[in-house]
């Protein structure tokens, strides 16, 4: 009796934790083709270029986790990242059949009584740059982050519906080197901004603790802001960023990418359950919903065992 109710425990305690975990997800990642093109601009000493050499590293990686192949995620920095091979890629992303495209300059931005500028190799990329080569985008999901100063004033240029944008500055006049990368490359590599513990990074979350944090820097400085980031987007839990733990690896292991497809299924099943609860009688309702959770929990544990998670994080 004892082992019985244990197991039916652990069964309860993980029935909660996954229906607490679908409400939260409200079933948003759904399988979406994601692509990617991450630039690191010129820096104007060592100091600046390797910072952002790193952060476009860091970037790339967690996009990675949650990309087909690795490929898809793509970095041009130094020489590389000159204004012809950036609008190549993106002209080259806008061919692909993809559901999410995400773009991420990191760097210097600067303004004239002309346009914004982001600082790279040679031939600096324009507002007008930007905006022509992003309308051949056709994903329905969009996301373009200017980590750079001066950014804020693109914002509302680049904003359209599908697209959400990210600016490390409030507005044009926000000219100096900014912090908001740093905050941005951290929240993306650990789990510091995971605030519901899922390993799943949303823009929400991401753009949160990377605002805060950035606030916190000059405010313990005792410094007046020099930037304050915006961000320009219906819905930003839409957003996946990156996978951690042990999820990030998942697409590596066939059986835990299996069982991760199963777990998708299910939270369909919870969507449209979900949806049909305000024509439902609630005795009927909870009686179709107490099948599906087991089904979920007892699924979660095979994932938890297929990691490792289970063993170390009970």
């Amino acid at each position: 009796m004892a082992v019985t109710f244990t197991v039916e425990a652990t069964m309860i305690k993980s029935a909660v934790k996954v229906a607490l975990l679908l409400v939260l997800l409200s079933c948003q990642y759904t399988y979406a083709k994601t692509t990617a093109l991450v630039v690191t601009g010129i820096g104007g000493n060592e100091e600046y270029a390797e910072q952002f050499l790193a952060h476009g590293n860091t970037i790339v990686d967690a996009l990675r986790s949650v990309a087909d192949e690795d490929a898809d995620i793509e970095l041009l920095s130094g020489l590389q990242a000159n204004r012809d091979a950036v609008l190549e890629r993106i002209e080259y992303h806008a061919s692909l059949s993809g559901d999410v495209f995400m773009l991420f300059l990191i760097g210097h931005g600067t303004v004239d009584a002309e346009t914004w500028r982001f600082n790279i190799p040679g031939t600096d990329i324009t507002t007008s740059d930007l905006v022509s080569s992003l309308a051949l985008v056709s994903a329905p999901k969009q996301l373009v982050v200017a980590a750079t100063s001066a950014s804020g004033a693109i914002l509302d240029v680049l904003s359209q519906p599908g697209r959400h944008v990210v600016t490390a500055t409030k507005s044009g006049g926000q000219v100096n080197a900014v912090r908001f990368p740093e905050y941005l490359a951290l929240a993306m590599e650990s789990s510091v901004a995971d605030v519901d513990r899922n390993e799943i990074l949303t823009l929400a979350e991401v753009w949160r603790y990377s605002n805060e944090q950035t606030q916190k820097y000059y405010k313990d400085k005792k410094l007046i802001a020099a930037e304050q980031a915006r961000i320009n987007s219906d819905a930003p839990n839409d957003i996946m960023l990156a996978r951690l733990g042990a999820l990030k690896h998942a697409k590596d292991n066939p059986a835990v990418a299996a069982l991760l497809e199963d777990r998708l299924i299910l939270e369909d099943e919870f969507a449209s359950l979900k949806s049909k609860k305000p024509m439902m009688d609630t005795q009927a309702f909870y009686a179709a919903l107490e099948p599906l959770l087991v089904s979920i929990a007892r699924l979660q544990q095979k994932i938890d065992l297929a990691t490792g998670w289970g063993d170390s994080n009970e």
